[in-house]
């Protein structure tokens, strides 16, 4: 299921943004494409660390908070990360392991779903104002533009 939620993930990704590069780039005048392309691209390196940077502390808060009241006793270690918990449980009787690890599992899915949960909310915040193509297929290009005026 994650593997197919991935793909589809990732072809969208790739279809947006091989628009969004063809749409900056075809802006800028061809003496300043190369310019142009390390801006897009620097952009884009800054707007994937940051949203990775910000998914992963909310996940990490609602996996700490879940850990926290779920199994109160557990070391810090089992709190921080899925992994931590996994050693932690290693060292422990098989009773106290299975209720520690099936709390752990608990509180890592249910802090992916709220992070994408909201991702899916800003995404639609964030793209309910944005404008759409016109039926023509007149868009924004300067170099079109350029072509149409008379000189």
């Amino acid at each position: 299921m994650t593997l197919a939620g991935s793909a589809v993930y990732a072809g969208g990704l790739v279809s947006a943004m091989t628009l969004a590069n063809e749409l900056a780039l075809g802006a800028a005048p061809p003496e300043r494409a190369g310019p142009a392309a390390a801006v897009l691209e620097s952009g884009q390196e800054l707007d994937g660390a940051l949203g990775t940077a910000m998914l992963g502390s909310a996940g990490a808060a609602v996996y700490g908070r879940g850990m926290s009241s779920t199994v109160p006793a557990v070391r810090d270690a089992a709190r921080e990360t899925l992994s931590g918990a996994v050693a932690v449980a290693r060292q422990l009787p098989y009773q106290l392991r299975e209720t520690v690890l099936s709390a752990a599992f608990r509180a890592f899915t249910h802090s992916m779903n709220m992070a994408a949960a909201g991702v899916a909310v800003l995404s639609v915040a964030l793209l309910r104002g944005a404008g759409s193509v016109p039926a023509d297929g007149a868009g924004s290009d300067v170099r079109t533009e350029q072509k149409r005026r008379p000189r």
